[in-house]
């Protein structure tokens, strides 16, 4: 079923043929034809055509260079709240599987270590095995926004030829902005796809002791503090999708879904970090599904 899905991007359109566009310096070849929708150039419609059948069709061309994509995972302590860990990495593998059969795929993680450069299934089964490799690392390097502005610097500026995927919880009190600036400095299409967890949106009320995940420090806190912390989760996840829109970016929240919880309260003493197998597939079927309803896979 997920061979019947590519990647939705401003991007990889030009390489699929999904959009009928010249750009400078760029020289391009007949792809296919496709019916005309509205918004479509008229000096791309096939008059011919139209003059044997009566009906509209758009000439679709493909550019002769390849877009690049850059899976980006995000490993960071935070991210072992709630099992977004686990739900990060199959949307990860889910994206590596889906784009490349279209494309260059390279994935990379926070504390600046990537996987080669590959495409075709050898590259799907070593994104694989480099996500399933990549550990959970708390303190031992920069927070998500820090980690991505460091990544970003580290691109050469490839205008329109490159494809970001952020997969991360976003979560670290640096300001995202400088990510953002250096991202569109870069020219790449970017879509962030941020993770939250039920524990971050919604702790239970009560006496709890707060633990940052990132710093390890702890903090006793009561109901008033609780209250106060959904309404600041809530504003900062407002604020981030307003910068990310504003930058020319697309945003989508997915919330790890309820079979990942589960997961990890089955049995008497689960593993940390661990699923079981049926549990994984639910997991995957899980992620998959949020990847359709927010039009990030779509049908070929």
């Amino acid at each position: 079923m997920l061979d019947r899905y590519g990647l939705s991007s401003r991007a990889l359109s030009h390489q699929s043929g999904e959009r009928s566009s010249r750009e400078p310096g760029q020289s391009v070849e007949f792809h296919d034809f496709r019916p005309y929708q509205p918004g479509d150039e008229l000096r791309y419609v096939d008059w011919r055509v139209y003059a044997r059948t009566g009906r509209l069709y758009t000439r679709l061309y493909q550019a002769d260079r390849a877009v690049r994509l850059h899976l980006l995972l995000d490993t960071s302590g935070s991210m072992s709240v709630g099992r977004k860990a686990d739900f990060a990495r199959i949307l990860v593998q889910l994206l590596g599987y889906v784009a490349q059969r279209d494309a260059p795929t390279q994935l990379h993680l926070l504390d600046g270590r990537s996987s080669r450069q590959a495409q075709g299934m050898v590259g799907m089964r070593e994104t694989w095995r480099f996500v399933d490799e990549a550990p959970v690392m708390a303190g031992s390097q920069p927070g998500a926004l820090t980690g991505l502005k460091q990544f970003a610097l580290s691109l050469p500026a490839v205008r329109g030829q490159a494809l970001v995927i952020v997969v991360s919880d976003l979560f670290e009190e640096a300001p995202i902005q400088p990510a953002l600036t250096a991202l569109r400095a870069r020219g790449v299409d970017a879509a962030f796809l941020q993770v939250v967890a039920a524990d971050d949106l919604e702790p239970p009320d009560g006496l709890l002791e707060l633990n940052d995940a990132e710093s390890s420090s702890k903090l006793p806190v009561g109901s008033d503090e609780v209250r106060a912390y959904r309404e600041e989760v809530r504003r900062y996840l407002d604020r981030t999708r307003t910068a990310i829109l504003r930058a020319g970016f697309k945003h989508v929240l997915l919330k790890v879904a309820l079979p990942v919880e589960q997961a990890a309260r089955q049995g008497n003493r689960p593993i940390p970090g661990t699923l079981t197998r049926d549990a994984t597939d639910d997991v995957e079927r899980s992620a998959f599904s949020s990847l359709v309803r927010a039009s990030v896979l779509v049908k070929r």
